[in-house]
């Protein structure tokens, strides 16, 4: 099994690029479903919030999931399969965008990492400017949603870069935050470790204290409709954990 060595945990830098264009299409009813089969962690120090470990059905799938769509534009391609030695999910477009859901209630005082493993076989054609409109196709990313205690919702999203970004940095489009963890055709065709201090980087981009925010939403997001490209992510193991894993 190939790596890139030990879990590297990603802290924000407060190094910023930002256009003025609008958000990506994915924020709008992104959580708007009625939440069924919630995963709430059980005081676990590691819980998963997603295992591709045991196939399970697609169509449909179990409740607290779901594959969110859009209109005009067909769906990701997704399967289980083994890929260098790793049980994963497959993730594949061809002038596709779509994103798998899974429902959950994590509190980032008590769970303030996400850590997951990737492996980017076919990255995004990285002539095409990926700070404009029309350049914003990612291989891989996470979408994220968390609610304050006093119901504020705001969203984000975690991306593998294609050639602009360093890991650290943040894509804006518009006021919506995209935060780096990995990028770069040096990266691509290898599985990676990566850990994010969630907690950090909310209050990065929002301030306050994060003590009582809650995720609650997290998806698995790849697309390449805007440039019209191929892509192939493989996405692993993804969990949340009350300390860095080792």
């Amino acid at each position: 099994m190939t790596t890139s060595g030990p879990t590297r945990v990603r802290r924000p830098r407060a190094r910023w690029l930002a256009v003025g264009v609008l958000a990506t299409a994915a924020v709008a009813g992104a959580c708007s479903r009625e939440r069924t089969n919630v995963l709430v962690p059980d005081g676990a120090g590691t819980v998963t919030v997603m295992d591709f470990q045991e196939p399970f059905p697609l169509d449909p799938l179990p409740e607290g999931w779901r594959h969110r769509t859009f209109w005009r534009h067909r769906p990701m391609e997704m399967s289980f399969v083994t890929k260098a030695g790793v049980a994963a999910m497959r993730f594949a477009t061809r002038d596709t965008a779509s994103m798998l859901f899974r429902h959950v209630q994590v509190d980032l005082g008590t769970y303030p990492h996400l850590s997951w493993r990737w492996f980017i076989e076919t990255e995004i054609d990285g002539t095409v400017d990926e700070r404009t409109r029309e350049g914003d196709d990612h291989p891989a990313r996470f979408f994220l949603s968390f609610v304050t205690t006093n119901g504020v919702a705001r969203q984000m999203e975690i991306i593998w870069a294609n050639r602009r970004f360093a890991a650290g940095e943040y894509k804006m489009l518009g006021r919506f935050p995209h935060y780096v963890a990995n990028g770069g055709a040096a990266n691509v065709g290898r599985w990676h470790d990566e850990t994010v201090d969630l907690a950090a980087v909310y209050q990065e981009l929002w301030g306050g204290d994060p003590l009582g925010v809650t995720l609650v939403d997290l998806g698995v997001f790849c697309d390449s409709d805007d440039t019209g490209a191929e892509s192939v992510a493989y996405i692993a193991d993804v969990r949340v954990s009350q300390t860095p894993p080792s």
